[in-house]
């Protein structure tokens, strides 16, 4: 018998559910943020630019959703506790959080000062942390039953190199493949699932900056070679539809998966 309509739709959707997504003023998170409205959320779209994340925002509400814009520096304790309690005091708790803020500049490896690597990891690693600490604060208050599904942005460089200059996101992102596993066995038992994906070339803003020359960017590796991305480079969207799928009732069965979203770069 064929699935009907409905049980695709409700696969695939998170109606009333409230979603945190950081970095969501652009990007993989803008495109993010406007799905999980698209597919029925409550939005608190995230990010260090405050007018870029009301700007989004604005957008969802006027397209009939429900999102409020945030500010916060996912590095720092006390900005994160306040974002994450305006989050479930406005919309109504939490049930999804999107970690896909991070800090991404290149630096030579032998060049790197230890201000940059420090502060690579405590953007990426240590605002990882913190965003679902408290996420997972308020899921369990909530309890078992509503549980919740946290999605972690990483790389396809933590698997295997891309480009030169980026040992320290790569290391970052590493990590956070394992604060995905071992959170994943911890908070089970709390009905919250914890997966991520490693995005490979992905068309953004923030990419198309580094490619004209921007951020220490230096293009030479295994992912610059013509045709290594068997797919091209990715539109954000399609980066979105992955972590909507992880956070979904489609993924249910999912927890402490790593997921390549690469467009065939490991196998290429």
């Amino acid at each position: 018998m064929p699935i009907s309509d409905s049980t695709l739709r409700s696969l695939f959707a998170v109606p009333g559910k409230v979603a945190i997504v950081t970095g969501a003023a652009s990007g993989i998170g803008k495109a993010t943020a406007k799905l999980m409205a698209d597919a029925g959320a409550r939005v608190a779209v995230v990010d260090l630019d405050l007018a870029g994340a009301e700007a989004v925002a604005a957008e969802i509400v006027a397209a009939g959703g429900q999102a409020i814009g945030l500010e916060a520096d996912i590095s720092d304790e006390a900005r994160v506790k306040a974002m994450t309690t305006r989050a479930a005091e406005a919309l109504g708790g939490v049930d999804i959080l999107v970690n896909n803020a991070a800090y991404r500049p290149k630096a030579d490896f032998m060049e790197m000062s230890v201000e940059t690597w420090d502060r690579m990891h405590a953007v990426n690693t240590r605002g990882t942390f913190l965003c679902m600490r408290e996420a997972i604060r308020v899921m369990r208050r909530q309890g078992k039953e509503r549980g919740g599904a946290i999605v972690n942005i990483s790389t396809i460089g933590a698997a295997h190199p891309t480009i030169f200059n980026n040992t320290h996101y790569d290391s970052s992102k590493s990590a956070v493949n394992g604060i995905t596993r071992t959170s994943a066995a911890e908070f089970a038992a709390d009905g919250i699932r914890i997966n991520a994906i490693m995005p490979g070339g992905v068309d953004t803003e923030g990419s198309r900056r580094m490619r004209e020359g921007g951020m220490g960017f230096d293009p030479k590796g295994p992912i610059m070679m013509p045709g290594r991305l068997l797919l091209g480079s990715a539109q954000p969207i399609q980066l979105a539809s992955a972590i909507l799928f992880l956070a979904s009732p489609a993924s249910s069965y999912m927890t402490g998966h790593v997921m390549a979203v690469d467009g065939g770069y490991m196998v290429g």
